[in-house]
């Protein structure tokens, strides 16, 4: 996920009715927190992204949480909504963050936009809470809500599991059959590890050179290098995505699979 070049992305409109007012304590406690977020400052659109990049990547099993949650807040999303969707997603069992913090950190690191609306929905500028108390910000700051960044959009379309897949395909040809097997292999019964590796063992794929020396590789490189590309995910067992069974069904109908 780097590598990153500029490209204007068209972001949706936001959905205004979906901006309500029920998220009861959680708005005062997310109301302090925004006030901690660090101003803006002036960055390029690739220094945004790289940010953005090192934020997503940081913690392996956070990763592919933070990318839904972009893809997700492409339409606005109040901040209980977005936190449901995001608690809502297999991976986020395995978090090892709380759905705010999450959506914070992206906010940080200029995915998403916070919003701030007041009781009839409109958006609170900054300028309306100068010379305001902390309880006067809160009265006035009636829904948080999130929307993504053209930053945000273009890192959501890179990184689309689409395109992750057909560039794993593409850098190691030589093991895309083996890729589509264990896709197939997982495809509608979750599978254990050991029966992966059973599936695998022995396997001349296994085998590479590094550095002059012949080594076998472990099957888990291929779980990884497919749970990286968002196609495998683990529920009771490895077992597809559903943007992992699409790409399966896409290799099938053109006679690939």
């Amino acid at each position: 996920m780097t590598d990153f070049s500029h490209e204007t992305a068209t972001a949706q409109d936001p959905d205004l009715d979906q901006v309500t007012n029920e998220d009861g304590e959680l708005l005062n406690d997310a109301s302090l927190a925004a006030e901690d977020l660090p101003a803006a400052v002036e960055l390029t659109f690739e220094e945004k992204l790289d940010a953005l990049n090192a934020t997503v990547m940081r913690h392996p099993l956070n990763r592919e949480i933070l990318y839904k949650a972009l893809a997700f807040c492409e339409e606005e999303r109040p901040l209980r909504e977005a936190e449901d969707f995001i608690a809502s997603i297999p991976q986020f069992e395995m978090a090892t963050q709380n759905q705010y913090y999450m959506l914070t950190s992206l906010v940080r690191a200029h995915g998403l936009e916070m919003i701030e609306r007041d009781e009839d929905g409109n958006v609170v500028a900054p300028e309306q809470k100068e010379g305001l108390t902390e309880d006067e910000i809160d009265d006035l700051v009636a829904a948080f809500s999130f929307k993504t960044t053209e930053v945000g959009s273009y890192f959501v379309e890179y990184n689309r599991p689409s395109a992750r897949l057909v560039d794993l395909m593409h850098l190691a040809p030589e093991r895309s059959d083996t890729y589509i097997e264990l896709l197939e292999f997982v495809d509608g019964d979750a599978r254990t590890y050991p029966q992966i590796e059973a599936l695998l063992s022995g396997r001349p794929v296994l085998e590479t050179v590094i550095d002059g020396h012949r080594e076998t590789m472990q099957p888990s490189v291929f779980v990884d290098k497919l749970e990286r590309a968002g196609a495998l995910v683990w529920k009771d067992g490895w077992t597809l995505t559903e943007e992992g069974r699409e790409f399966l069904q896409d290799l099938k109908v053109n006679g690939q699979a």
